[in-house]
């Protein structure tokens, strides 16, 4: 490798749809209360969205970025016009797909539909390219990238429908956690600076866990696999708000992107693979 990666870290962008013309049917779920969130004024944080992911690109390209990495939480309300549309943003990010890694956010399996996860893998199919397979645990996760001979990215799903509208948590599945053991144990890993990517925050700005119904439940569990981990970083979203913490669990740093367009927060990290 001739430099050191640079690597930019966005997260929780949010398409918004225009709910005044959400199909009837779509309300009788959690929706109704994200929709009702919407018109009540929330959408207008997100209002410039398309404006802020183009100064992105533009950042992108002025900047020599090699890897994109999105922590997920591309829609609002996880309808399948916002997923197009959060396709279309992404397209400039996503050539070559290979330098593109993501997870779901719990905004795009917002709901039980039995296809959410399904809908979310046909729109980001390009980029869910699997350098070793032989871990993937259902769906496309855990998903390992191995760039370079010295770099690798390991990305697990914490995003689940929750039905109830109180409930935003999430939850990397025990068969996940335990791929991740083999995973960092693999000669193929070993040795490499490792991002490993969710879109849940397993810490705070302060250090501490989140709230139950917001946080990613096992992540003390999570926090135990990582910790094997000598050189590299964690990289995350969920929380509205960029930070970096260092916790006792983990001998590398933890990385929240906050949200790229969130109008007052707005957010991003570019990483250097040997810096951080």
């Amino acid at each position: 490798m001739n430099r050191p990666l640079r690597i930019l870290h966005f997260s929780d962008i949010h398409v918004g749809a225009l709910v005044r013309h959400m199909k009837w049917k779509k309300w009788f779920s959690k929706r109704a209360v994200g929709a009702i969130n919407l018109l009540r004024g929330r959408a207008n944080y997100f209002d410039e969205v398309e404006e802020k992911m183009a100064a992105m690109v533009r950042f992108k390209e002025k900047n020599d970025i090699d890897i994109i990495i999105n922590t997920g939480d591309y829609t609002a309300l996880g309808l399948e016009h916002e997923l197009v549309t959060a396709r279309e943003l992404m397209d400039p990010f996503m050539s070559p797909p290979q330098n593109y890694l993501t997870v779901p956010g719990n905004h795009d399996i917002y709901v039980h539909e039995g296809n959410s996860h399904y809908r979310f893998a046909a729109h980001f199919c390009s980029v869910l390219q699997n350098d070793l397979p032989e871990y993937c645990r259902g769906g496309h996760y855990p998903l390992i990238r191995l760039i370079g001979d010295d770099v690798a990215v390991i990305a697990l799903n914490s995003s689940k429908p929750n039905p109830w509208p109180w409930r935003s948590d999430g939850h990397i599945p025990t068969i996940q956690l335990q791929a991740l053991d083999q995973i960092l144990q693999d000669e193929r890993v070993k040795g490499r600076f490792l991002f490993v990517i969710t879109h849940y925050a397993p810490r705070l700005a302060n250090g501490k866990p989140d709230k139950k119904l917001h946080g990613l439940h096992n992540a003390d569990d999570f926090l135990r696999s990582c910790s094997v981990i000598e050189n590299g970083a964690i990289l995350f979203g969920h929380i509205h708000k960029t930070y970096r913490v260092e916790v006792p669990e983990v001998k590398i740093p933890l990385y929240c992107a906050g949200s790229a367009t969130m109008e007052g927060h707005e957010g991003a990290w570019v990483l250097i693979s040997s810096k951080i």
